[in-house]
């Protein structure tokens, strides 16, 4: 088994270009070589042929075979499609006329008042001819036949529906069903005279304004014309069969097949017979269309279909070897000089490097990308070095802090010593003058100020002893400017910040909060000679709170901003030992928190304090 594999590349002799590239185990003995990407390319294409030609014989084999089935299932929606739209044209244009009429405004007068003035000068007998219609009815509103015309087309000789015959009642059934529908309707009915395509229309005024005053009915027979332009819609011979009439060449069992499923296809050796049956509008069978096609179509398409797998083999046998000697050329060599430019980068001894960008395509892509990537490469390891050498100073001044605050710790007692003593010898040298006079109250400022140091470092220690609690912000603020007014700790600086009226809770601990807001506060009001304003703001987004500090004094200088967190790091030179933002920002991160120092456009600091809602434990 081989474990833990490695590449290795076998170069020529004085010659940095790589041969084969072979895979090694651990102890350094060939095992097997690997496959280049050309050879890969190489495989590929053969065994994309090798698909093709199976595709190849089961298709031709296997699809074209059936696919004669699906063809003639085209053909079948094609024809049907087709004898669908004529018809729904014939509707449409018989619709139109129907309307232009049924909203004329004369019309609307007739059909309450009919005159023979008007049939004679608006409704001459040569607009059916004109119109290739059969058949005009104008009813009024109490469904009465107020005007009647109509024509056979051979011979030219007038016709009537007569209400009274059996052969008519689905014609006048349809009349009844279109006074119940107020638009244009359409309908195939049966009459004496043969199946009649029939519109309806209602007689309205042409603004549309008052009540439907009656239908305008006009009717066109299926027959022999109708046949003739059914046959040239779809390019085959058509003849035009009536229900009654036995279908030529179908048995009972076909026929009523046929009468079912309102199509039949027949096969014969030359011609494919396709029978359609097209229904009234109670569902009865009132014309059958017979469609002859020549079957020889069918046999060029199942030719057409090899010649189309032929060619499509040999062009992906020819676009195969293209693609081949395609990306060998423009894709391995380039991608063969990028491998070996950017091997000596796997080191990371010399992030200089850089692949040219040629041409204008993925590849140049790929090396801008390369390029880009070691730049970003050395500019993050000289910032890693930059971060190691800050944590190790970092570090030494860790120490040094913990350092200062054991050694205050220890000289707090000696110092406490010193401060009565002196207290002692100035009891009893109340009216000292010359030197000591003077050096007394120097000494005793001197102990008070490293008494303010000491207290300073023994706070650092006291970072780790905290406990959390549920508190509220705005509390925590307020009582530390009431600690430091009443104090006289800030002078005459006016704090102010948007009290809310509801609460701000937060999981923390109270006394180090303060100790932080106290620090930022006297900080400030020192900085600006115990004068100016300060502007407290609180800002909840989401499930964390944002405090800023913001004041007017002359902000924090360069120096300091660089490392404004840091021990013993101070704009006050004598009067602070530069603990105080150290200390207020480890308590800070102890919450969980972050605390950052802002730009701002105009003078003063602006420091923000990030703190989570919630927090469930101390954060180390």
């Amino acid at each position: 088994m081989i474990q833990n594999k490695k590449i290795k590349i076998n170069r020529l002799p004085g010659r940095g270009v790589p041969i084969q590239p072979k895979l090694y185990s651990p102890d350094g003995k060939n095992i097997i070589p690997a496959m280049t990407l050309k050879g890969k390319l190489a495989l590929f294409v053969a065994g994309l042929a090798l698909f093709f030609s199976l595709l190849y014989i089961w298709l031709s084999r296997v699809t074209i075979a059936r696919s004669e089935n699906h063809e003639k299932q085209v053909f079948i929606t094609k024809v049907i499609s087709r004898i669908s739209q004529v018809i729904q044209n014939e509707k449409q244009r018989m619709a139109t006329i129907c309307f232009n009429w049924a909203a004329w405004d004369g019309m609307y007068e007739y059909a309450e008042k009919p005159t023979r003035e008007f049939e004679s000068q608006s409704m001459p007998a040569a607009v059916i001819p004109e119109y290739d219609l059969n058949l005009v009815v104008i009813l009024n509103k109490r469904r009465q036949v107020i005007y009647h015309e109509g024509y056979l087309r051979s011979p030219l000789h007038p016709i009537r529906v007569m209400p009274g015959k059996a052969q008519n009642r689905s014609f006048w059934e349809a009349l009844t069903r279109s006074f119940e529908h107020p638009g244009v309707r359409s309908h195939i009915c049966l009459t004496e005279h043969g199946p009649l395509i029939l519109v309806s229309a209602p007689i309205l005024h042409s603004d549309a304004r008052g009540p439907m005053n009656g239908r305008v009915l006009m009717g066109r027979l299926v027959d022999a014309a109708f046949n003739e332009r059914i046959g040239a819609a779809i390019q085959e011979r058509t003849d035009l069969l009536l229900p009654g009439q036995p279908a030529a060449g179908l048995d009972a069992g076909q026929a009523r097949r046929l009468l079912d499923e309102k199509f039949l296809l027949k096969e014969t050796r030359n011609l494919l017979r396709l029978f359609i049956v097209h229904g009234d509008d109670s569902g009865r069978p009132a014309y059958i269309i017979r469609v002859d096609a020549d079957g020889t179509l069918f046999r060029l398409q199942r030719r057409a279909g090899l010649i189309f797998l032929h060619s499509l083999l040999f062009s992906l046998f020819l676009v195969g070897l293209l693609f081949y000697f395609f990306t060998e050329r423009l894709l391995l060599r380039r991608l063969k000089d990028i491998s070996r430019r950017t091997r000596d980068i796997t080191t990371f001894e010399d992030l200089s490097i850089r692949i040219p960008e040629k041409r204008r395509d993925e590849i140049a892509q790929l090396s801008r990308d390369i390029n880009t990537m070691l730049e970003r490469l050395e500019n993050e390891s000289a910032r890693q070095r930059q971060m190691e050498n800050r944590l190790v100073m970092n570090e030494k001044l860790v120490a040094t802090g913990r350092l200062a605050a054991n050694i205050a710790h220890e000289i707090n007692n000696p110092l406490f010593a010193i401060s009565n003593s002196i207290a002692v010898i100035r009891g009893q040298l109340k009216d000292a003058g010359g030197d000591v006079g003077e050096v007394l109250p120097l000494a005793e400022k001197e102990i008070r100020r490293v008494r303010k140091i000491t207290k300073k470092l023994l706070d650092y220690g006291k970072v780790n002893l905290e406990s959390f609690q549920e508190s509220d912000i705005g509390l925590i603020l307020g009582t530390a400017h009431d600690v430091l007014k009443l104090g006289g700790q800030i002078g005459r600086t006016a704090v102010s910040w948007k009290k809310r009226e509801k609460e701000m809770p937060l999981r923390c601990n109270p006394d180090g909060l303060q100790q932080v807001f106290m620090n930022l506060m006297k900080n400030a009001s020192e900085a600006m000679g115990g004068g100016g304003q300060i502007h407290i703001e609180v800002e909840r987004t989401g499930d964390n709170y944002a405090i800023h500090f913001r004041d007017t004094g002359p902000g924090f200088p360069a120096l300091i901003q660089q490392r404004i967190f840091e021990p013993f790091n101070t704009s006050k030179e004598e009067k602070g030992a530069g603990l105080g933002l150290y200390i207020s920002y480890h308590i800070i991160k102890r919450h969980g928190g972050a605390m950052t120092l802002e730009e701002g456009p105009g003078p003063g600091a602006h420091l923000v304090i990030t703190l989570p809602q919630r927090r469930g434990a101390v954060h180390e």
